[in-house]
């Protein structure tokens, strides 16, 4: 019976699925963790409302992102990263099974993400519908089972195995032809990679002062940056502005406001993210000459990693508790928290070595 389980490395981030998968790829590579302190500075918000379908979403990410459905994204641009989009009919015509598929994908060496349907989960309670990019890494053929990664339950990313029956009826269950519910693969391959610190001083510069050009990137995807119609309203925030989103929701909430997700905590996670991968980024640029060591520095980016946890954690109790006291100390935590992000990140800005 055959068996393989690609590499994954461990990085201490949660909120996006797609950015702890490409983290763990990366970490389990000899330059990887390099290539990831020299970007994911810059954050990117997003007020999101389609009012033909009622939804709303307001979020942050790291940017450029990694989002499954959104190209280009950090698959794309990363050089330690070949990706292939392939269409959900080119699998089904090569094999009549979908786990078929992923045995020879895994023997090749290819990391896969798709659209499952979620029925498999426990907070699911079997129940289809609930559609999801989810990532594939190995499987094990005399348990009859594939390894699968994702924020699960709970919304807490996780790793997990589902058997071959289970795999092939959650692919099945997705009907969109579309691209982006077609199937990724993604082939790991070790290169040199030389660190640049005048690009994180750059970076850094822009997420204190965003937009002051022009990012071709994110306007090739949304040419308005604002844009406020009949059929949707889309408004995006970069760097430090994103506390504002946040606070937005806040306020919305205290107001009885619907146009905001009133009990996502994925943009607190996040912002636990970046202020962790800022201090580990730190951390590496002293230990490696790329920056002169200020232990007042170091202290302000652990305050900031803590008070962040601290924030996410306020969140979350309101969500069970409905306590709007809660939101009103989380406002005041989160304008201060961006007064100390704005200063720290002033003071890094002078240390690099360039």
């Amino acid at each position: 019976m055959r068996a393989k389980v690609l590499p994954l490395g461990a990085m201490g981030i949660r909120a996006w699925p797609e950015q702890n998968f490409l983290f763990e790829i990366l970490m389990s590579m000899q330059e990887g963790e390099k290539w990831i302190y020299n970007h994911f500075i810059q954050l990117r918000g997003t007020h999101y409302i389609n009012r033909e379908w009622n939804k709303t979403d307001s979020s942050v990410t790291f940017y450029p992102y990694a989002i499954h459905y959104l190209a280009p994204n950090m698959f794309d641009l990363c050089p330690f990263i070949d990706k292939y989009v392939l269409p959900r009919s080119f699998v089904f015509g090569l094999f009549s099974k979908f786990h078929s598929f992923v045995i020879s994908a895994i023997e090749e060496g290819f990391y896969i993400s798709t659209f499952l349907d979620q029925f498999f989960r426990d907070d699911m309670h079997g129940n289809h519908g609930y559609h999801h990019p989810t990532f594939i890494y190995g499987y094990d053929d005399a348990a009859k089972c594939v390894y699968i990664t994702d924020n699960f339950e709970n919304g807490k990313y996780a790793k997990k195995q589902i058997s071959y029956d289970q795999l092939d009826t959650a692919f099945s269950l997705i009907t969109g032809q579309e691209w982006c519910y077609g199937v990724i693969l993604y082939g790991a391959k070790e290169k040199a990679y030389d660190f640049v610190p005048g690009y994180v001083k750059e970076q850094l510069q822009d997420y204190l002062e965003p937009k002051r050009g022009i990012c071709y990137m994110d306007r090739t995807l949304c040419p308005d940056p604002f844009h406020d119609g009949e059929d949707y309203l889309n408004e995006v925030f970069f760097g430090a502005q994103c506390y504002d989103l946040i606070d937005r929701s806040m306020q919305a909430i205290l107001e009885y406001d619907d146009e905001y997700s009133a009990h996502d905590w994925r943009s607190l996670v996040q912002m636990c993210d970046h202020k962790y991968l800022m201090r580990k980024r730190y951390q590496y640029m002293v230990q490696h000459g790329y920056a002169a060591m200020d232990d007042t520095l170091h202290e302000e980016l652990e305050t900031l990693e803590k008070e962040s946890l601290i924030a996410q954690n306020m969140y979350i109790k309101y969500t069970v508790t409905d306590d709007l006291e809660t939101i009103r100390r989380l406002r005041e935590r989160l304008q201060a928290m961006k007064q100390k992000d704005i200063c720290a990140t002033k003071t890094l800005i002078s240390l690099v070595e360039t």
